[in-house]
């Protein structure tokens, strides 16, 4: 079973360079992940491929064949670790269900933990949409149309869950999918009695919100963790176990006993049809990757290798560089001191999927994936390719540019996994971090490391507009984000 929501995604058509010389934009608390290319951003892709594009020889066509293969197999090595690592996590979040411990919670979230970490390396195939020709008979249309059942952000958890009496979203009502056998959301109203994968799918975005979130890796993350309550203080969400618990005046919501056990089996009933369905669409993803597999998004790429394939990968390492990463998922956060606008705001796990965002840019770079079973796969990547169609100068200025992203995110790494300093404490502003006895001298030493990565974020990705003018893609136009 695959069940994807196409959802429209906005780009602002800025150049590189208007994005590096000001601010980054505030865009409200809506799900920033569905940001992709337009019409218009599509259109000039096209006019733009034959005018930038060198006439290959045979020996730089040998090369953007090896690049692309090696790209395709590095797709499909991570999206083969994010379905098997989705498989573990389904058989935790079972197990959870069935038996509501402490223990086995603490199984789950590891499990959430250890899946999100390929997943985020797939990011940068993400930006697809403008390149990917039509095709009746692809499962999957485009990456960008599949990924907002996967992992949009942020959700409006008060349409899934009960949330405290002073959480501010777009849905606020008392009704949600857990204590109600159905909601209304604007002119809709939607019977909510039976939980299944297929419910939660036709939910997505209902009424038209990108806030309306019901599936994907953070949908299961908000069951596991809760809501977060600690704002820019220590500490991650902390749902109890009871919770789950599905005996009469044992079952809670949160701080409330619940006299009736039924509304714990249905968040059980949630958290299970959420996991099957992210299983569901990885399977499908996982398919589209194969090698020698027809009418497959593989297939389309190595279709198009000679014309947008490679201008599809420097396109797409820009924008999550730049667009996402740099502008939607960190400054905006940055900027406001918004937990609300941080990645993964239930468990705290940001630093993890900033990180390895910028590991699966480096990944197409380098041309080498790392397999969570410690197997290489990949072997030729852009740095590849620059060097030997004559470009070595912009591979080295690339390589430079990524060391200092790695070394950027390693300091926000080390500081969330072994000083417990999370990264919704480093976007605090000075006077949200004194109101938790933090020092305005510590706080800006903390802030500095998210701004650092901002800074690296934005110099990768003028090294990347400079490596694509090299070999002959003018006009990269990758995604700046939103500007403020």
């Amino acid at each position: 079973m695959n069940i994807t929501t196409v959802t429209s995604r906005k780009i602002l058509p800025t150049t590189l360079a208007a994005a590096l010389a000001g601010i980054l934009m505030l865009s409200g608390c809506s799900k920033q992940s569905d940001e992709t290319a337009t019409t218009d951003a599509q259109a000039e892709v096209k006019e733009t491929e034959n005018t930038n594009s060198k006439t290959l020889s045979a020996a730089d066509q040998a090369h953007t064949d090896r690049l692309l293969i090696s790209y395709a197999d590095m797709a499909h090595a991570a999206y083969k670790d994010s379905l098997e690592t989705a498989k573990i996590l389904q058989t935790a979040v079972n197990t959870y269900v069935e038996t509501p411990t402490q223990a086995n919670l603490d199984a789950a979230k590891a499990a959430y933990k250890a899946a999100r970490q390929p997943y985020s390396q797939t990011e940068v195939f993400r930006f697809d949409e403008g390149f990917v020709t039509a095709n009746d008979k692809r499962e999957i249309g485009s990456i960008d149309g599949w990924e907002g059942q996967v992992n949009a952000w942020p959700l409006d958890e008060a349409l899934i869950d009960y949330v405290t009496d002073d959480y501010a979203g777009e849905y606020n009502s008392k009704d949600n999918i857990i204590n109600s056998d159905s909601i209304t959301v604007g002119s809709i109203k939607q019977d909510s009695s039976i939980i299944t994968p297929e419910l939660l799918a036709e939910m997505n975005e209902i009424g038209g919100s990108e806030a309306n979130v019901t599936t994907g890796y953070h949908a299961i993350e908000f069951m596991l963790w809760g809501q977060d309550t600690n704002g820019v203080a220590e500490g991650a969400g902390n749902r109890p176990v009871s919770d789950y618990v599905t005996t009469d005046g044992e079952c809670t919501s949160g701080d409330s006993a619940n006299t009736d056990a039924s509304i714990c089996e249905r968040r059980g009933q949630y958290l299970k049809a959420a996991t099957q369905l992210l299983v569901d669409d990885l399977t499908a993803m996982e398919a589209q990757w194969q090698p020698d597999s027809e009418n497959t998004l593989r297939s389309d790429m190595m279709a198009r290798k000679d014309t947008n394939g490679l201008r599809q990968i420097m396109y797409q390492m820009g924008s999550l560089a730049l667009g996402e990463l740099a502008s939607e998922r960190i400054q905006v956060a940055f900027v406001t001191g918004s937990t609300e606008d941080e990645h993964e705001c239930f468990s705290d796990l940001t630093h993890l999927s900033y990180a390895n965002n910028a590991r699966g840019i480096q990944n197409v770079f380098n041309g080498s994936y790392k397999t969570v079973a410690g197997k290489t796969v990949g072997g030729y990547g852009v740095k590849n390719y620059l060097v030997d169609t004559g470009n070595k100068e912009a591979a080295d200025k690339l390589a430079a540019d990524f060391a200092k992203v790695e070394a950027t995110f390693n300091v926000i790494v080390e500081k969330g996994e072994k000083e417990n300093i999370k990264v919704d404490q480093m976007i605090a502003t000075v006077g949200q971090a004194s109101k938790h006895g933090i020092s305005a001298e510590e706080q800006n030493k903390r802030r500095g490391w998210i701004e650092s990565s901002i800074t690296s974020l934005q110099e990768l990705t003028a090294g990347i507009e400079n490596a694509a003018k090299a070999v002959g893609i003018d006009n990269l136009d990758a995604d700046a984000g939103s500007q403020f």
